[in-house]
């Protein structure tokens, strides 16, 4: 295991980090934040760690950040914004130490599988994809009015895990360390809406809508088919998506404007949109209603759509996968 040298002094002893902190295992950027990261901080020496709380027993994550240079305001913000935030669903900033000689920032150990390693297995069912990224959309609105978007929301930085459900990594602080995914985009609220209706698009189709995969096309979903320039929508692809969620996924994609209740231009709209889609109405009014198709309920989805052979070569990124049947398994 490669190990950094923690100097001693002011942050402990040479074997703690802060008198208290553990290094255990080196964890690839790459894990948890998608895409290149738009700065040079990595190459300075930020590093991400699964470490130990020796006080407290615990396993957590830490950012080391690189030695010998001030940290940016931008991070320090970021940071005390994100620990404002509480939602059992976002992954919680425990500490941090600003101090130039050993900068890092520790937040909470999130286990599980994120969502690109989860769709290798196969597709859950349109329900439980809306109700994942429900979940995720409500969690987003909690910390926008907080005042803290996450504006790096990628398939890994979302973590399922049959214990504690749906988790968001890297709230705030990924954005400020590698740059927000979108930095053309003005409105972090639309940066947000779009990111998870990107992921909602994956779920329900193993597709990425986006112009390049995540993980800037190396270990990311193939792109998603396209119709004289245009993304083909969910129902386009594949069979079973509900109209209502149809029409809903592919309106926050493309941004467009939309009478309640489709109006999923925000992440706490997305999140209610979703949830009537769960729980279908008369209210709903859908488009093509003789085709429409009522979702399933929630607690009795167990299966799910394994991927074609054709499609699950392309899917391929030479690591184990985890089925979807062992992973939504009851703890």
């Amino acid at each position: 295991m490669a190990f950094v040298e923690i100097p001693p002094g002011t942050h402990g002893t040479a074997s703690l980090l802060g008198g208290r902190f553990r290094l255990d295992e080196r964890i690839s950027l790459d894990e948890q934040v998608s895409g290149p990261c738009g700065s040079s901080w990595e190459a300075r020496g930020l590093s991400l760690w699964k470490a130990t709380d020796s006080l407290l027993g615990r396993p957590v994550t830490i950012y080391l950040l690189p030695r010998g240079i001030p940290v940016p305001r931008s991070v320090v913000e970021a940071v005390q914004s994100a620990a404002k935030v509480t939602d059992a669903r976002i992954a919680k900033v425990y500490d941090t130490d600003f101090n130039p000689q050993c900068p890092y920032v520790v937040t909470e150990w999130t286990p599980g599988t994120h969502l690109e390693d989860l769709l290798l297995s196969g597709l859950p069912a349109p329900a439980l994809a809306a109700a994942m990224i429900a979940d995720a959309a409500d969690a987003t609105a909690v910390a926008h009015r907080a005042g803290r978007p996450h504006l790096r929301l990628t398939p890994r930085a979302l973590r399922w895990h049959p214990g504690s459900g749906l988790r968001i990594t890297g709230f705030g602080l990924d954005a400020a360390l590698c740059g927000p995914l979108d930095p053309g985009v003005a409105n972090p609220m639309a940066a947000d809406t779009m990111a998870l209706a990107r992921m909602l698009y994956a779920l329900l189709t193993g597709y990425w809508p986006g112009h390049e995969p995540p993980g800037a096309g190396s270990t990311g979903l193939p792109p998603a088919p396209r119709y004289k320039g245009q993304v083909c929508t969910p129902r386009q692809v594949r069979a079973g998506v509900p109209a209502a969620l149809d029409a809903i996924t592919y309106r926050a994609l493309q941004g467009l404007a939309a009478d309640a209740p489709l109006r999923a231009q925000t992440p706490a709209g997305l999140a209610m949109a979703l949830s009537m889609v769960q729980r279908p109405s008369r209210q709903l009014d859908l488009p093509e209603p003789d085709e429409a198709t009522e979702a399933p309920g929630i607690s009795g989805i167990s299966g799910f759509t394994p991927i074609r052979p054709a499609r699950r070569a392309r899917h391929a990124r030479g690591r184990a996968g985890h089925g979807l049947s062992t992973l939504l398994r009851p703890a």
